[in-house]
């Protein structure tokens, strides 16, 4: 390493220095020479480098007028469409402003599809710090959280129960019904969803959740076009989809997922931790 080094001052000494020998002073150019070919070299680099940028630039600035003419076209067109449809076609001309200028572009990612609308929710549902309960069944559209838990956190399975509970919930967009049964005394109970017209709004849930929370239910069903409940591990923090047949433990609750003719049912069974 230190004769490679020897050798790169070396040949910085002879670049730079002219020496007085007589006899090899024609073999070396003097440092004005070298201080123009220097000089030379980097305005030559110079020079192209700023061709180069503007090249970059003008093609940006080409591609962006392009992009806005495009974006105005596209704009009248809609604006026409609607502008001249009557009261009949305003939904067909809907889908297929929909299908064929959203999911065409976007394919179906609802995550990169919905950032463009502003989130408006003032508390999120799914982002406190305590709640009353273990596991819930979350309605995207609404945000209204259902608890599947059994027994309330001040309630101990070894108490004495009767009879049952029961609460309800409706959502009006996808007109779904949410009822939720349990028996504390048999540590049971089942949760069934009687879904509607099955839709989502992605611009109630801006209204309703964090984009943070957002993100996470999208993960949950994997990007695709969202189920209008899903289940929510209040200790862990963590969604799941409401899927057929799949079993999983919230906290102290097993949770055993079926299917019928459209609908959902949960049935629900205190495990214990």
């Amino acid at each position: 390493m230190k004769r490679m080094w020897e050798k790169v001052k070396e040949t910085w000494r002879e670049f730079w220095f002219v020496y007085e020998d007589e006899e090899d002073s024609t073999q070396h150019l003097s440092r004005s020479d070298k201080q123009s070919i220097w000089c030379g070299s980097f305005l030559m680099c110079a020079f192209t480098a700023v061709l180069c940028m503007a090249g970059i630039a003008i093609g940006n600035i080409r591609n962006n007028r392009q992009y806005e003419q495009d974006v105005e076209e596209t704009l009248n067109m809609i604006a026409t469409y609607f502008a001249t449809a009557t009261e009949d076609e305003y939904d067909e001309i809907a889908q297929t402003i929909r299908h064929d200028l959203v999911f065409s572009e976007y394919g179906r990612d609802m995550e990169n599809l919905i950032q463009y609308i502003p989130n408006t929710s003032e508390s999120c549902p799914t982002c406190q710090e305590s709640y009353p309960a273990q596991a819930f069944l979350v309605c995207v559209n609404t945000g209204e959280t259902y608890s599947l838990d059994v027994y309330h956190t001040d309630e101990s399975p070894d108490d004495e129960y009767g009879g049952m509970r029961l609460s309800f919930g409706y959502d009006e967009i996808s007109e779904a019904s949410i009822h939720v049964t349990s028996y504390p005394g048999e540590q049971d109970g089942y949760a069934e969803i009687f879904r509607g017209r099955r839709i989502v709004s992605a611009h109630k849930m801006k209204s309703v959740f964090c984009d943070d929370c957002i993100r996470e239910i999208l993960n949950t069903i994997d990007g695709q076009l969202l189920e209008e409940v899903v289940l929510f591990d209040a200790e862990q923090k963590a969604f799941y989809p409401v899927k057929d047949e799949e079993t999983l433990q919230i906290g102290s609750y097993g949770l055993a997922v079926s299917y019928d003719s459209g609908d959902f049912r949960i049935d629900i069974e205190y495990v214990s931790e």
